[in-house]
């Protein structure tokens, strides 16, 4: 048996990088020293078809997860929005609560990189990618490590371990009910717009687009 089942699979990179770009801030789980998480922001990059080919990323040189980082296999998880479901809110309340939900799953083998010029770069780019998400809080220019105090980097540099992770494989899960009928769907998606969590709305939002497309 597969599991997740095959409905829940998305199969387009776009999907993906999507939700890789919008949520970069995932879950980086590692075995090679004990299990260990961290949740860190990465840095996405495409080969040239536009599909998913590595992360960037670094971690606290602290860290238990960058001691042997380089070389060892990783899993990283995406995790996009998600949402509680009541029974109540179908139309044929004949089961339990549950959760929708999407997020990418990305496994692949970590490289560590002690160049300064490689950390500076992936600093920069976080910025871009992560940045302009936030600009609502005040008209600022998007930050870069030019901007830093002098020698800020150069001081930091030695307190990290950056890394970039060669992606094996990409997962992505969306469950949104698609086995349920249309009118069930609905119902799940009218109540979920009525909730104030903004990941509800989004979730119902995914949701209407399915069914009225």
């Amino acid at each position: 048996m597969t599991y997740p089942p095959k409905w829940r699979h998305i199969t387009e990179p776009k999907a993906a990088l999507d939700l890789m770009g919008t949520h970069p801030f995932a879950h980086l789980i590692t075995s090679h020293d004990g299990l260990h998480a961290t949740r860190v922001p990465l840095v996405t990059t495409t080969d040239n078809a536009g599909n998913p080919a590595t992360l960037r990323a670094h971690l606290n040189a602290q860290n238990p997860q960058a001691t042997g980082l380089d070389g060892s296999e990783v899993l990283v998880v995406f995790s996009g929005p998600s949402t509680y479901v009541s029974p109540h809110w179908r139309a044929k309340p004949v089961r339990g609560g549950t959760y929708d939900y999407e997020e990418v799953r990305v496994r692949g083998r970590a490289r560590t990189n002690g160049d300064i010029a490689f950390f500076r770069t992936l600093i920069d780019d976080l910025s871009t990618l992560i940045e302009p998400h936030y600009a609502e809080a005040g008209d600022y220019p998007t930050w870069d490590t030019t901007m830093a105090p002098e020698g800020y980097i150069e001081r930091l540099h030695p307190a990290v371990t950056a890394f970039t992770i060669d992606i094996d494989s990409v997962e992505t899960i969306s469950k949104l009910h698609q086995t349920f009928d249309e009118e069930d769907r609905r119902s799940v998606a009218d109540h979920l717009m009525k909730c104030p969590r903004d990941e509800s709305r989004a979730i119902a939002q995914k949701i209407r687009d399915q069914t009225d497309g």
